[in-house]
């Protein structure tokens, strides 16, 4: 089974002191590893690169960016079946937002069940299953 990481995980693993940032760093150690079977999205990429450049860091965005695209490359595109579904899942989830609903058509489009993310707001979404990276680290 394939597990789609969502941007938190990165920020957190890659983040201040926080009560996930231990778990997250335990996660891509085991995609280091070959041990979890784990994807990602160029919508994951932009939103870290959109992060830091907004908050006039764009040396840790690039860093983290270069990271993310060298351990998942090739990163998952956003391609027309991903953006042809985005109408309806607005329609269906208007609580989330549109980059949360780029993750989840990008799951739908390549038959990924289970993201791993810190937001409960995926819980709403009955397409497919959010685990917590604290669940996931364990």
């Amino acid at each position: 089974m394939t597990f789609f990481l969502d941007t938190a995980v990165f920020m957190y693993a890659g983040g201040r002191d926080h009560p996930l940032r231990m778990p997250c760093q335990a996660i891509l150690e085991r995609v280091a590893a070959g041990a979890l079977d784990a994807t990602t999205s160029a919508e994951v990429v932009q939103e870290i690169l959109h992060r830091f450049v907004a908050i006039r860091r764009p040396d840790i965005g690039t860093a983290m960016a270069r990271d993310v695209l060298d351990a998942f490359e090739p990163v998952l595109p956003i391609t027309n079946g991903v953006v042809r579904r985005m109408p309806d899942l607005v329609e269906r989830y208007p609580s989330l937002a549109a980059r949360d609903l780029v993750h989840v058509a990008t799951c739908l489009e390549e038959g990924i069940e289970t993201i791993v993310s810190p937001d409960r707001g995926f819980d709403d979404v009955r397409e497919i299953r959010r685990l917590d990276p604290t669940g996931l680290a364990a």
